[in-house]
């Protein structure tokens, strides 16, 4: 019995045991791909994700936990909100350069001048701009307007373009044009430089100039050239025909040039030597220099004008046209230009009072300024007036059949005839070429 009960154990472990060994082999199974799935993903998480570079955009697909020890150094970027944009790079922000930044130097404005060898000096006159219907409106000599406070709006009349300053820029005023300058600002400041005769000084003139007789007739390139200089520091000004004027915009600066001269703010200095100019303040120094650089030749001015015998006229420019008065037949305008190949001669007007000269063929003309004016006239084959003429000054009466006029500033040149009638022969925005000629109809000098 014993032996009995103790088979029917046995064999009853023993199915026990076979089932041990299912189970575990079933267990054994199962662990082997999870151990397998387990390690892919421990291998996938040592490898290093990619590095994001700020202000590319990527940042969104950079996972929020991660921390590369090859970007460890680089300050993380914040992700945006999802309905803005990522922030731009900070190197890549737009590079602002202002007339008033430390640098030196910088031409704020140039433009052509004509220069003649009379006796001349610098004003700087200080203007306050006005608004609306208040601005002020001139004919301007070739000059320079600094701004120093505020803002300001400058329209060339004659073209209808305008320029707008902010401090520390300038704008170039050619001779001869009208401007109307506004104020921009409810403080608006303007420094006017140019170069006058010295009975046409201004009273608001603030500074003034020594007599200068040294200049070379001609057309220069009139340049205003910036310079900003840090404590202790040193520039050499560059070359430039004739007196040069050197003006301290805001600071102190000392200037070396044949001797030792202090200026603050608001006081020129003409320069004629070479010169250094250093600043030995303890904040920064602007000044301005104004000076007339390389000469012009005719080769670049319009065709016909190199000289008085030349008939050619260059056309007008029609957006330059002003208006003129005249009666007669020959009057030139915006829409009736001067030809430019053979140019119809501006007879003096006609009069009905019969008074003409013994032969019919002899008239005179008198020639006003209306802008600073170089003048010849040929009368005849000769030379009877070469010269410059002042800003409402005139050529005095000259007789004769047929005149050859040259003019600097065709616009601002009135011819007035023997019986007393005043016209214009052309628009011309510079220099120009007339020929008058007498006839039956012409008064009698």
């Amino acid at each position: 019995m014993e032996s009995t009960v103790w088979s029917c154990g046995s064999g009853h472990a023993n199915r026990w045991r076979w089932l041990l060994m299912a189970i575990v082999a079933i267990m054994l199974a199962s662990v082997v791909p999870v151990s397998g799935t387990l390690a892919q993903e421990a291998t996938e998480t040592t490898e290093t994700p990619d590095v994001v570079i700020p202000g590319t955009g990527d940042e969104g697909d950079q996972p929020a936990d991660s921390t590369p020890e090859a970007a460890s150094e680089v300050t993380p970027t914040e992700e945006p909100p999802a309905d803005t944009e990522p922030p731009a790079s900070t190197t890549s922000s737009v590079i602002q350069i202002s007339a008033t930044d430390p640098g030196n130097p910088a031409v704020l404005a140039h433009g052509l001048a004509f220069l003649t060898d009379e006796q001349v000096v610098w004003q700087v006159r200080e203007v306050e701009p006005a608004t609306g219907d208040q601005a002020e409106t001139v004919i301007s000599n070739a000059a320079f307007a600094y701004q120093v406070e505020g803002t300001s709006v400058i329209r060339n009349d004659v073209t209808g373009k305008r320029a707008l300053l902010d401090p520390g820029e300038a704008y170039f005023k050619a001779g001869g044009d009208t401007y109307t300058t506004f104020a921009g600002s409810a403080e608006s400041l303007i420094w006017i430089f140019e170069v006058v005769g010295p009975s046409e000084v201004e009273a608001d003139a603030f500074y003034e100039s020594p007599l200068i007789d040294d200049y070379q007739e001609g057309v220069f390139d009139l340049l205003m050239v910036r310079y900003v200089l840090e404590p202790g520091e040193m520039t050499t000004l560059p070359d430039h025909t004739g007196p040069a004027l050197v003006m301290s915009a805001d600071g102190d600066i000392d200037i070396e040039s044949g001797g030792l001269g202090l200026l603050a703010t608001g006081d020129g200095q003409l320069i004629i030597e070479d010169a250094t100019v250093t600043n030995n303040s303890e904040n920064p120094a602007v000044f301005v220099m104004s000076a007339f650089g390389s000469d012009v030749g005719d080769e670049t001015s319009s065709t016909g004008t190199a000289s008085p015998e030349t008939t050619d006229d260059p056309a007008p420019d029609t957006d330059t046209a002003t208006d003129a008065e005249t009666d007669t037949e020959a009057e030139t305008t915006a829409e009736d230009p001067v030809t430019t190949e053979e140019p119809e001669v501006a007879d003096p007007p006609a009069t009905d009072s019969g008074d003409t000269g013994a032969s019919g063929s002899q008239t005179s003309i008198n020639i006003t300024a209306e802008a600073e004016l170089y003048v010849v006239v040929v009368a005849d084959g000769v030379t009877v007036f070469d010269g410059p003429i002042p800003d409402g000054g005139e050529s005095g009466v000259i007789v004769g059949s047929t005149f050859e006029v040259y003019t600097s500033y065709g616009v601002g040149t009135l011819f007035t005839d023997a019986c007393g009638n005043e016209f214009y022969m052309g628009y011309q925005e510079g220099e120009a070429n007339y020929i008058l000629q007498a006839d039956e109809n012409s008064c009698a000098p």
